[in-house]
């Protein structure tokens, strides 16, 4: 029989209630509290949904705290914005939570560390970063290619695309278009989180961005908000190059292919294409395998169900694949790319990692 794990849900905008109604459909967890700001207003917000718990309206709390107190969950959901995701993080972690917040759980390298200082008080708990790309058939078909060591064998080259133009103007300015480096963090981290999934962290990074201002859709020429570009060393030599923008003129690829990322991949035995769902295995001049998969669902909701699926997976003990490790390892390279462009240097990813203390978790 499978567990339902009691969880708090954090956060009531538009995406949020997306992600809420999910697991108020699913099998997976019972949603028993709610958390966020504007109480006075939560229940016109939830009575919009299907199967909530009974007595909704008296189950919204202000802090992650006092609706621990009233009903010793076991798991938290955060879907707010990324400034306070730290707080609320170590908040759930020091509520012995297992804590799933999406991405990024944090805007910057101080607020990691903080955030993994506690978490080593916890090793018990999970703390996963919520990664929905990495999810679909399509995604999850090039991470296994790509882990194909008789068809595509080891890594030689790579590259990803991805191109779109996104308009973030608003009348008061978001994150993403004032916080510097944000790009990474916020759109890079889209397709970057995928290799992270197939074959972990790279050795080093070299990376840059430029200040691009576009006013009409929001950018206001703050570094590495709009776009970037990387490239990854892997111990083995192999190195894959990116190239970014959410600010571009247009949409070239269409606007899936903007979060998935366009990819070609050499290996030694073989190499990889994909172009939004499709993906095509060659070897010697030859296709040998083609396949046409879905690519990112509508609102992403069949990507976020088989995120839910792995992280109760790993709640119940089968860590297959580890989405504590892989999403905050996914975070760590991000930042590493940061640091790059404002150090104008290669940065080597085990400093980073011995700098944070990530491997205590």
């Amino acid at each position: 029989m499978i567990k339902k794990f009691k969880c708090i849900h954090v956060g009531l905008g538009n995406f949020s209630l997306q992600r809420l109604q999910l697991n108020l459909n699913n099998n997976l967890f019972d949603v028993v509290a709610f958390v966020d700001i504007d109480v006075t207003n939560a229940a016109d917000k939830l009575k919009k949904l299907n199967n909530l718990p009974e007595n909704y309206e008296n189950r919204v709390f202000k802090s992650i705290s006092d609706a621990q107190k009233k009903f010793s969950a076991e798991v938290c959901f955060i879907y707010v914005s990324s400034e306070i995701h730290p707080k609320l993080i170590i908040e759930s972690l020091e509520n012995n939570l297992h804590t799933f917040c999406v991405k990024s759980i944090a805007c910057e390298m101080t607020d990691f560390k903080k955030i993994i200082e506690v978490k080593k008080k916890y090793k018990k708990l999970k703390l996963v970063q919520g990664l929905n790309n990495q999810w679909n058939e399509a995604s999850l078909k090039m991470q296994e290619l790509l882990k194909d060591k008789e068809n595509f064998g080891e890594l030689m080259i790579g590259n990803c695309t991805a191109w779109g133009r996104q308009n973030l103007k608003s009348e008061k300015p978001i994150v993403d278009v004032i916080k510097e480096g944000i790009f990474f963090h916020s759109m890079g981290i889209h397709q970057l989180s995928q290799i992270v999934a197939a074959l972990g962290l790279p050795e080093s990074v070299v990376s840059s961005s430029p200040e691009f201002k576009q006013e009409d859709i929001g950018f206001k020429g703050v570094t590495g908000t709009s776009s970037g570009v990387s490239f990854f060393k892997y111990k083995n030599g192999g190195t894959i190059s990116y190239s970014a923008t959410r600010g571009g003129h247009g949409n070239p690829f269409g606007f899936a292919s903007r979060w998935s990322g366009n990819w070609l991949f050499h290996g030694t035995k073989g190499d990889i294409k994909r172009d939004g769902g499709r993906l095509t295995l060659y070897k010697n001049g030859n296709i040998v395998k083609d396949f046409f998969l879905k690519d990112l669902d509508n609102n992403l909701y069949l990507d976020e169900l088989k995120q839910y699926e792995m992280f109760h997976q790993n709640l119940s003990g089968n860590n297959k694949f580890d989405m504590q490790k892989k999403s905050l390892e996914s975070w760590l390279l991000m930042e590493a790319c940061n640091i790059s462009i404002k150090k104008d240097k290669k940065i080597l990813l085990n400093d980073l990692i011995l700098e944070t203390g990530f491997k205590n978790l």
